[in-house]
């Protein structure tokens, strides 16, 4: 039981960046949709109606169209990524076979820089030698500067990312939703709070993972998310007749 958890809490730590990623943006670009609209229709005799489903038009068209364009960009560059790293590992493996001698050397050179003395660094070279995949995965890294992304799946990387963006997305939506007042500025009100919430839990969500303090990873999140969002309403007000 132990070791599926520990599984399980390593498959999601490696996703969290989208987590993180989608789920911050999704909440932003949804609440901007919110605020804007808030913003250039508060102050201007309305119906209440009306301002709803404008906003829950334009708040769920924006939701689900961004949530899958990030998605499925985020698809695209682990694709790339990995195209990008196979080509050039393929690339270093001519040379290798083809010139094993000037990569010892510029291995030694890698080796010295990281502060082994030439006797050391040939000797750790010679050693590479006799393991091919070994002396890639360390040209790769350390000369070409490349990480590894063999082992990303782009599939769940823009899954996690689409879902994460619409879940927390959505939130600054519910109270237009579930039309909880009849007053507009009480519901994006409302809004707002559900975006300071969702904010929040994002920022618990990172503590809980990646175990840095708890204020940092809070207050981290919430000033990014937030100052997006106040932008997102003030421009709003400049549409305001």
């Amino acid at each position: 039981m132990d070791n599926l958890r520990l599984r399980l809490n390593s498959t999601f730590a490696s996703y969290f960046k989208e987590v993180i990623y989608g789920g911050t943006d999704g909440i932003v670009t949804t609440f901007a949709v919110v605020a804007g609209f808030a913003g250039a229709t508060l102050s201007v005799s309305e119906t209440t109606q009306l301002t709803f489903m404008v906003v829950l038009l334009f708040g769920l068209a924006n939701l689900f169209a961004d949530a899958a364009s990030m998605g499925l960009g985020n698809f695209l560059s682990v694709r790339s990524e990995k195209d990008h790293y196979r080509i050039t590992r393929g690339k270093e493996q001519e040379l290798i076979q083809q010139d094993p001698a000037h990569e010892r050397k510029e291995t030694i050179g890698v080796l010295q820089a990281k502060g082994f003395t030439y006797e050391q660094a040939a000797t750790l070279a010679d050693t590479y030698k006799h393991n091919e995949e070994y002396w890639l995965d360390f040209l790769m890294h350390h000369k070409q500067g490349i990480s590894d992304p063999r082992k990303e799946k782009e599939v769940f990387t823009g899954l996690t990312t689409f879902s994460s963006f619409v879940v927390f997305g959505a939130i600054p939506l519910l109270p237009f939703i579930l039309q909880l007042s009849d007053d507009t500025a009480v519901v994006f009100f409302y809004s707002c709070i559900g975006t300071c919430i969702a904010l929040v839990l994002l920022g618990l969500l990172k503590w809980r993972v990646i175990g840095v303090r708890l204020h940092r990873a809070v207050t981290e999140v919430v000033l990014v998310g937030g100052v997006a969002a106040v932008i997102a309403y003030f421009v709003g007000t400049f549409f305001a007749m």
